[in-house]
């Protein structure tokens, strides 16, 4: 058995630093992995052009780690109040609190990414730190007695290393509690008990030895077969802490033996970290401990090992065997490898050491996931070993400042930089943003960390809320929606959505919100007159852009031009035009008066075609619609409304009817209204909701509407969320480029999936899987019903703000009030209304 006083070289830490027994002294810091998962390949070349920078300038002994750990709930709860007044949003508390047990039983974890570095040596006494590592000498570090200027000397040289490595992964330093909790974590990999990671500094900034607690560690786990004459030979380690007997962990310590021979090829082929995500009932961890030789070092040496080949190709001459084959494979082999070096002056030769720790809570678990592992590694022609006899060794390589074993040269591989920046460790497939609620959890990284999408507070910092859907019918385009626009309203911001449901999805939504209005333009209790409702400033443009469409009018036609003069404001002024009735009256005044030509008579025939039809516009004893409310829902399904074909097709367009002229124009000034109110400085959050796309993005008034909204909405507090079946169609142009956070759920019409996808980013001739993926494994219906299981139901791809594009699954309120509030099917409605 083995000890932590043999295996933790710690004997001090000041912040970052770490002071270990045999003098080195390291500087470990947190690392931003890189955005990867389904990016297109030039955005991973440049992925890998960061690795490249990052292995070119890393001293000899680095150490870089991907951890895994549990995401702390409360960090979790945290992260979805951030900027939001509980107090104010009582609603959003309920939520939030809700959320707990949720997230709690989901059991979320993350991969926490480490790179350790070597700063220098600590000057203890007049014997050398190489001697001390030689003989395994200790001293005694008294971090308390180092002065500022060491300290300082330190963190100089640490600042100097990153600042050739770059800013990419954006190092932070880690807290000194990191050291402790990492060497706990390392002790109970995989069992009860794994502590929550610190991910923040805390008080505690420095530490001595005495924090770190001992624990045996049982290479083969001999005590397990006290009765046995021969000793284990499994290739694990038992970990047994005094205080945790009942709770050991089983741990095996994986290297890859062999790399394939014709190399790796990336993007696609290289990647081999990422097969550890997704193994269940195990925790497993990865270390990466590499040494670096610039090009003249490998050249120099190439020359040697070329003469060398020379000699014994020279003394093997008459021997009849295939020795001299061989020989001449490899030089033929070191000429490639030494062209390389000489092609590219600026590379680096890699040497490095890779560990994968899996840890379980019994032996059958543990070696039953490093079985699956073998099996995925065969994929990358990867042949992973776990060394009987090293095991402790290998352990130890993960630990920041563990000296050097033999057993880390013992599975060394060599490869020039440019190959091993291939590997790309630090990535990430995380999507979302850093804060705010909750929408799901993410089904691409293998830990089902939750999605937070803050869309209030990218509006805070000045970036585009704004957002898109698309998806066949039932695939959970409206149920999304509703789930976004109630969190706005729960986190004190305000919502406009149209329902154009016959079954009134939204106003059965709307009636769990207490300050919900309700309007139907079939049966106005409101007037959306746009003289009565805009300011007098605008009254008369917003007026001539919904009324010109609405009768078939041009703006330079003789009708359109006195329908333009009377509505400036020295027409409005002089004629005393309050209202679109006032101006029909006018109209017809003007009409009979033989001074004015016969385009008033052609403008009086086209308005006294609709005065009757339309009270919501021309009656001015209703109220004019105020946009005050937390929530408002505008039913649109007795408005006649015209298909995206008729609005994009002119000689369609030309021949509208004039009952769908009116659901135009009333749906733009819906929209037009939702724009006076939401971009302006008021101090609340705005969401204008469209699930039918096409009516706001294919008109002129609508395309104009959207296009305020994702320019200016993070100026104003403000956003748009819109739907569609086909985004080729429907999410066009510079406007549409501006939203950023789009989602794409279930579609199985390849051609309409093909244009889901490119929408979001992804190039299908580099992955035209995703495509099957998307038809077939995205909420699929399955049984006689052809029903989607409850476990199945919201799953999705999602693009965020960072351009990262992953998988997930909506997840809907926390709140089982909410939940079934948003429910759109109209029998589970029915369902519901029963129960009550």
């Amino acid at each position: 058995m083995a000890f932590d006083r043999d295996l933790q070289p710690t004997a001090a830490i000041r912040g970052n630093l770490q002071f270990t027994h045999s003098g080195l002294v390291t500087a470990t810091y947190f690392i931003s992995p890189l955005g990867y998962g389904l990016r297109k390949a030039s955005d991973k070349f440049d992925v890998k052009m960061a690795h490249h920078a990052l292995i070119n300038h890393l001293p000899n002994g680095s150490l870089l780690l991907g951890i895994q750990a549990r995401l702390n709930t409360l960090d979790v709860l945290s992260k979805m109040v951030e900027g939001v007044d509980l107090d104010e949003c009582e609603d959003y508390a309920d939520e939030v609190v809700s959320s707990y047990e949720r997230v709690r039983s989901i059991v979320p974890q993350t991969r926490i990414y480490l790179l350790s570095i070597p700063v220098g040596a600590a000057n203890a006494g007049s014997i050398s730190t190489l001697s001390r590592m030689w003989r395994g000498s200790t001293t005694t570090i008294d971090a308390t007695a180092l002065s500022r200027a060491e300290l300082d000397a330190y963190q100089d040289k640490a600042d100097e290393i990153l600042s050739r490595i770059g800013g990419d992964f954006d190092p932070t330093p880690v807290p000194a509690a990191l050291f402790q909790w990492l060497w706990e974590h390392y002790l109970s990999r995989g069992a009860a008990g794994d502590p929550i990671a610190p991910t923040r500094a805390g008080t505690l900034d420095d530490a001595t030895a005495a924090v770190f607690r001992s624990a045996a560690l049982d290479e083969g786990a001999q005590a397990d077969h006290k009765n046995r004459l021969r000793p284990s030979f499994v290739p694990v380690v038992k970990v047994v802490q005094p205080d945790f007997e009942f709770m050991p962990s089983y741990q095996s310590m994986l290297t890859p033996h062999s790399f394939p021979y014709a190399g790796m090829t990336f993007p696609g082929g290289s990647e081999f970290l990422n097969v550890l995500e997704g193994l269940g009932n195990v925790t497993v961890d990865w270390g990466i401990r590499v040494s670096t030789r610039s090009a003249d070092q490998v050249l120099k040496h190439n020359e040697t090992s070329l003469r060398r080949l020379g000699e014994q190709m020279d003394q093997r001459d008459q021997e009849v065997s295939f020795a001299q084959n061989t020989l001449m494979s490899k030089a033929q082999m070191l000429g490639e490898y030494n062209q390389h070096f000489e092609v590219n002056g600026a590379e680096s030769e890699v040497s490095f050491t890779t560990v994968v720790a899996v840890g379980g809570a019994s032996r059958d678990i543990t070696m039953d996931a490093v079985n699956t592992l073998k099996r995925r590694y065969k994929r990358f022609q990867i042949d992973l070993t776990a060394p009987v006899g090293a095991q402790v060794d290998l352990w130890s390589m993960l630990i920041p400042g563990s000296p050097p074993r033999r057993a880390f040269d013992d599975y060394a591989h060599i490869v020039p930089s440019d190959m091993w920046a291939g590997f790309v460790p630090f990535i990430t497939s995380q999507i979302g943003d850093d804060s705010g609620p909750v929408i799901g959890v993410n089904l691409m990284s293998g830990n089902f960390e939750p999605i937070h999408f803050g869309i209030m507070e990218a509006a805070l910092h000045d970036l585009s809320a704004s957002f898109a859907v698309t998806g066949e019918l039932g695939s959970g385009k409206s149920y999304f929606l509703k789930l976004i626009a109630v969190l706005v309203h729960d986190m004190g911001g305000q919502f406009l959505a149209i329902d154009r449901s016959q079954v009134g999805e939204w106003e059965h939504f709307a009636t769990s919100i207490d300050d919900a209005v309700i309007i139907d333009l079939a049966n106005p209790t409101v007037s959306l007159d746009p003289l009565r409702l805009f300011d007098p400033r605008i009254a008369g443009e917003r007026t001539l852009d919904s009324l010109l469409p609405l009768l078939d009018l041009s703006p330079t036609s003789g009708a359109g031009a006195a329908a333009s003069n009377l509505l400036t404001p020295r027409g409005i002024a002089e004629h005393r035009i309050r209202s679109l009735l006032d101006m029909f009256q006018v109209v017809r005044r003007l009409s009979d008066d033989p001074q004015y030509g016969p385009e008033y008579a052609d403008l009086a025939a086209r308005m006294g075609t609709v005065v009757d039809r339309v009270p919501v516009l021309f009656d001015p004893r209703l109220p004019t619609l105020r946009l005050d409310a937390s929530a408002t829902v505008v039913r649109s399904h007795h408005l006649a409304l015209p298909s995206a074909e008729e609005l994009t097709t002119p000689h369609l367009y030309a021949r509208l009817p004039l009952t769908k002229r009116l659901g135009t124009a009333l749906y733009e000034l819906v929209g037009v209204a939702a724009r006076e109110a939401f971009l302006t400085d008021n101090g609340r959050f705005g969401l204008l909701v469209g699930d039918e796309a096409h009516h706001f993005t294919q008109t002129q008034v609508g395309s104009s509407v959207t296009s305020d909204f994702s320019r200016d909405g993070r100026k104003h507090l403000a956003a748009i969320g819109l739907a569609s079946h086909d985004p080729a169609a429907d999410f066009q142009g510079a406007a549409h480029n501006l939203i950023p956070n789009r989602f794409v759920f279930r579609q199985r019409d390849e051609t309409l999936a093909r244009n889901s996808l490119e929408w979001l980013g992804v190039d299908l001739e580099e992955a035209p899987f995703l495509l099957q993926v998307l038809r077939e494994e995205t909420s699929p219906p399955v049984g006689p019903g052809r029903s989607v299981p409850e476990e199945r139901r919201g799953e999705m791809f999602m693009r965020d703000a960072l351009n990262r594009i992953g998988r997930g699954k909506v997840l809907g309120p926390a709140r089982v009030d909410r939940a079934a509030a948003i429910t759109s099917t109209p029998g589970a409605m029915r369902a519901l209304d029963r129960r009550v």
